[in-house]
């Protein structure tokens, strides 16, 4: 079954969005070990690399690297 799950907030600081993410894969390790599972995050506010420290933190890390999509200066606010 295809499932698309949206998590949308104005309020998260990076620091909130990290302890989201490994909230979400610590969940994923418990109940889903199985189970082949995809996030998609869309964070416009973070750089890059930022966005690749927040994505690398994660623990244990996910079998594949992070893709990250740059958009450039102009999608930052």
């Amino acid at each position: 079954m295809r499932v698309k799950v949206t998590i949308q907030s104005k309020e998260l600081t990076r620091d909130d969005l990290r302890a989201l993410l490994q909230a979400i894969r610590d969940c994923e390790q418990r109940y889903f070990k199985e189970k082949q599972i995809w996030v998609r995050v869309d964070a416009p506010d973070l750089s890059s690399t930022e966005m690749t420290e927040v994505l690398t933190s994660i623990s244990p890390p996910y079998e594949y690297e992070p893709v990250i999509i740059d958009r450039g200066p102009d999608a930052r606010g």
